[in-house]
């Protein structure tokens, strides 16, 4: 794997928006109306963003598995990021979600832990390139790039439970937003 810079943003973009293109999660914030994919491709490109300026985004070699994490510790105000935020309520979540979108912000990041920590936001493989270990592969890079560093994530897919868990993870916690929430952590 190697870092991804500006230039990855459009690749990275396509694979985490496939990758997630049904996700139950993602759509819960995403607005569903004619406009959805674009909206899911505008959401990836702010996640995108934010990884850059707060965290790491990591792309395979191949360029068909990507990843981008949080340092929430290192998130603080900027005039851009409430650029971004407005451009993600108005391009993607749409105004009437807004409430139920920052209430399950503030209920997922009372779930997090107040030591330093890394948040594995996405990781995704394109779809074309899933069933060829590619995601566990890029996986067990990060965890090695996160030493010792406490991971936690959010996942929605409750089969990816036991793929996670045979890279450390364990299920901490689930929450009902209307579907199943799993939130793991690796110590």
């Amino acid at each position: 794997m190697r870092v991804a810079t500006l230039e990855d943003k459009s690749r990275i973009v396509d694979i985490i928006s496939h990758s997630f293109d049904k996700n139950t999660s993602i759509n819960y914030i995403v607005k569903q109306d004619a406009n959805r994919e674009i909206r899911l491709k505008k959401l990836i490109e702010y996640c995108f963003l934010y990884g850059l300026k707060f965290g790491k985004i990591f792309i395979s070699e191949d360029e068909n598995a990507a990843c981008i994490i949080l340092y929430p510790k290192l998130k603080k105000f900027s005039w851009s990021t409430v650029i971004w935020d407005l451009k993600l309520i108005f391009e993607v979540i749409g105004l009437k979600k807004v409430p139920k979108a920052l209430k399950r912000d503030r209920l997922l990041k009372s779930k997090h832990p107040d030591h330093c920590f890394v948040h594995l936001w996405f990781i995704g493989v394109d779809p074309n390139h899933q069933k060829k270990r590619k995601g566990s592969k890029l996986l067990e890079e990060v965890v090695t790039f996160c030493g010792t560093t406490p991971i936690y994530l959010e996942t929605s897919v409750a089969s990816n439970i036991v793929w996670y868990q045979r890279f450390g993870f364990e299920t901490v916690e689930t929450i009902d937003l209307g579907y199943t929430l799993y939130i793991l952590k690796k110590c």
